[in-house]
């Protein structure tokens, strides 16, 4: 994929969007998403503010933002929450935050005005406007209480939010040959026990999944149930150690 391709919205499944950021000077690249669906759209894990401007034309590129009705954010971090108040101000007021609700008692300190949609007292699920349901996977404490993944069945696409994420400076938007490696060292530092990763893994036996779409690194297509097993058996929690 060229660097022409990666400064366009990439289409990665039908009607699901990468609109991110090649940030060549980071080694930590984060990856908004686009789900399209009819004349309502889903924005998952929007970013920062310095990558605002990119990721904006990206988004418009695609959709006109007031179609999208829902920000999903599965944590507080600003790297993929700092730019909601800057969406809310094009988006409008029809915009729900959807997050658990101990992220959300973070996520207000960026001065949102939208109401959240808390995902552990709505069953888990989000259900759009066509009857399309998005399914939400508790994941806790990887790497935060409230951590969650959503699974879109219509797709089969897992977005991952830090969860098979990675550390690399030579990146590409589809996971290579030496991804597993990447991974594997941000998950040793970054998520804090082995039996708690292992337990989130289990909860991914049941759904078939064509694509791994993290909110770091690259986004996994080839032989995902490989990486999900890779990271069921990772010893992790290094800080532990000190």
């Amino acid at each position: 994929m060229t660097a022409d391709d990666l400064d366009r919205a990439v289409e990665i499944a039908p009607g699901v969007f990468w609109v991110g950021f090649d940030d060549e000077a980071a080694g930590l690249r984060c990856n908004p998403y686009l789900i399209l669906d009819g004349d309502e759209a889903v924005f998952i894990e929007p970013g920062s503010i310095p990558h605002f401007p990119i990721v904006l034309r990206k988004v418009v590129s695609v959709v006109d933002p007031r179609c999208i009705k829902t920000i999903i954010v599965s944590h507080q971090d600003p790297d993929l929450c700092a730019a909601i108040p800057r969406f809310e101000e094009i988006i409008g007021p029809d915009l729900k935050i959807a997050t658990h609700s101990r992220a959300a008692i973070l996520i207000q300190h960026y001065g949102l005005r939208s109401p959240f949609y808390h995902v552990d007292q709505n069953g888990w699920r989000l259900t759009l406007k066509s009857g399309r349901e998005l399914k939400f996977i508790f994941a806790p404490y990887l790497h935060f209480p409230g951590m969650f993944m959503t699974y879109d069945p219509m797709s089969k696409v897992l977005f991952s939010g830090d969860l098979f994420g990675a550390f690399s400076f030579d990146w590409s938007l589809y996971a290579g040959e030496y991804y597993d490696e990447a991974m594997k060292a941000f998950h040793e530092n970054y998520m804090p026990a082995r039996e708690i990763l292992a337990r989130a893994m289990k909860k991914l036996d049941g759904l078939e999944i064509k694509l791994i779409a993290p909110q770091h690194g690259s986004i996994i297509r080839d032989n995902p149930r490989r990486y999900i097993e890779i990271l069921r058996n990772l010893d992790c929690g290094d800080y532990m150690l000190d």
